[in-house]
């Protein structure tokens, strides 16, 4: 089976990807991984990558493209779940092409979603997150009921800050901005009679379950 993975921002490995690729038997795919790789290895699209990062501008789509026709076209997998592509429409118009010059077209897309009460859940925890100043192994993460820290260390005592990425609002921004790129691709897929939602809150075993009987559901 080869499956798109659209998925909610995670805060540190909150991701079920592993998980839901675990009980598909199939390989994972992580774009962000590819584009890691090829600057390690400085090829070409790696250095044309890092230039713009370097720059502080967005990658166009077509050097996003490369990269996944590069190892879609190396790997030939028969099978996958592929997470952190395509983005936007006219990515995913990109890898329909790739994939049908291939005779591998995706069978579906899985659209992982939470509720507004959950994100809302998400965002509170999230910004409720604090790091040590002394060093980065202490992190203090309180829980749902748990009361205001002190604002130190309860592992060495240092000082606790937030990261300037971790206020209320700009976990906010990542979860709107996710929504809004989705939906394109959602729709475009959507068109296509691809799309599966599935509830994207509780453990990763628990989603990986939901994916599985949705993505095999009778008439699926």
């Amino acid at each position: 089976m080869r499956v798109v993975l659209l998925q909610p921002p995670a805060w540190q490995l909150e991701h079920p990807a592993g998980t839901i690729a675990g009980v598909l038997g199939v390989p994972r795919i992580v774009f962000g991984d590819l584009v890691r790789a090829h600057i390690r290895q400085g090829t070409e699209l790696g250095t044309r990558c890092d230039d713009v990062f370097r720059s502080g501008g967005p990658v166009p789509d077509q050097l996003v493209s490369a990269i996944a026709h590069d190892h879609l076209r190396q790997a030939a997998p028969a099978a996958f779940l592929l997470e952190g592509h395509p983005l936007n429409t006219a990515q995913a118009h990109a890898l329909d092409e790739l994939l049908h010059e291939l005779g591998t077209p995706l069978d579906r897309v899985l659209h992982l979603r939470l509720s507004e009460h959950e994100v809302d859940r998400r965002v509170r925890r999230q910004a409720a997150r604090r790091l040590c100043r002394e060093t980065s192994l202490h992190c203090y993460e309180p829980g749902e009921d748990d009361p205001p820290g002190n604002g130190l260390c309860e592992v060495c005592g240092g000082g606790l800050y937030q990261r300037a990425d971790d206020t209320e609002e700009r976990i906010r921004d990542r979860f709107r901005f996710h929504d809004a790129t989705a939906e394109s691709v959602v729709q475009h897929y959507a068109g296509q009679d691809l799309v599966v939602t599935v509830d994207a809150a509780g453990t990763h075993e628990q989603i990986a379950g939901r994916a599985f009987s949705a993505l095999h559901a009778p008439g699926r």
